[in-house]
């Protein structure tokens, strides 16, 4: 479990470039689920991501992980980040080693693992994120954008965190290299039962893979619960620049035209049986 406790957090305190990033949020990570977080460009949500493995500390709040203040005096911030592993929104930024294979190993070579062990989850992570074995021998710098954020994916999994936090993990990628790789974590995630947080800007990303989606704007949380809770907010959504998936936004079109549908829909088999009951029930 993952909980934020009144966080705030203000860049460049005391100067004359003061900025709220994160304004005294309190919410919940759930155990074992998929949850979205979303908001437009400023809206805090990377800055909430850093907070989560304590690459920053809050201003003010806490910031719990299985119930301990992960900023806390004495508090291992090592051990804290093979527990919630993040993969940043530039994945060249996560990339360092001569080969992909080597860059996937340094996680778990710090955590101290044999090298049979080592092997094992480079093997395991590169499977999970399509990487072939020619591509484990290449120098990371070669790859394309796609596969470079593959590489730094792979790289987190490889740790085997209790916790994913991914920002952006699609971006970049055509349809089917998004499908392949929010697919594949859906997958990690059930397979091994631990937690995964997505950040994108991306509704339909977002709603299509998430149990739950948090929604921040200037600093502070909008809107919190299922994509069908947070999507039915389609107005509230609008007036702070989030854009709802395209299929919500068609049914409360038809909603405000009249008709008696739900809108709160937001996949394309969910819309279409929707639409059948209604031309159905005429």
């Amino acid at each position: 479990m993952l909980e934020f406790q009144n966080v705030s957090y203000i860049y460049g305190e005391g100067t004359p470039f003061r900025k709220v990033a994160v304004d005294n949020v309190s919410f919940a990570i759930p155990e074992g689920k998929v949850t979205g977080l979303i908001g437009h460009t400023g809206s805090g949500k990377s800055t909430l991501s850093l907070l989560m493995n304590g690459l920053l500390s809050p201003t003010s709040g806490k910031v719990l992980l299985n119930g301990t203040d992960i900023n806390a005096k004495g508090t291992n911030k090592r051990d804290v980040r093979f527990k919630v592993g993040l993969v940043f929104q530039y994945p060249e930024y996560q990339l360092f080693e001569e080969t992909v294979e080597k860059d996937i190993a340094y996680g778990p070579k710090n955590m101290g693992l044999s090298e049979e062990d080592i092997q094992e989850r480079i093997l395991y992570a590169a499977h999970f994120t399509g990487i072939s074995d020619e591509m484990l021998k290449k120098s990371p710098f070669e790859l394309s954008g796609g596969q470079k954020r593959r590489v730094a994916i792979a790289g987190v999994i490889a740790m085997d965190p209790e916790i994913l936090v991914l920002d952006e993990p699609a971006a970049g990628l055509d349809p089917k290299g998004k499908s392949e790789i929010l697919g594949s974590l859906c997958d990690f995630r059930k397979k091994r039962d631990n937690t995964l947080v997505i950040i994108s800007h991306s509704m339909e990303d977002i709603g299509m893979y998430s149990d739950n989606i948090i929604t921040m704007a200037d600093g502070k949380i909008l809107l919190s619960g299922t994509p069908g809770e947070v999507f039915s907010h389609h107005d509230t959504l609008v007036e702070n620049g989030l854009a709802v998936p395209e299929v919500t936004e068609i049914l409360s079109r038809l909603r405000k035209d009249g008709y008696n549908i739900d809108d709160s829909k937001y996949t394309v088999e969910d819309a279409a049986e929707e639409l059948r009951r209604l031309f159905l029930n005429k």
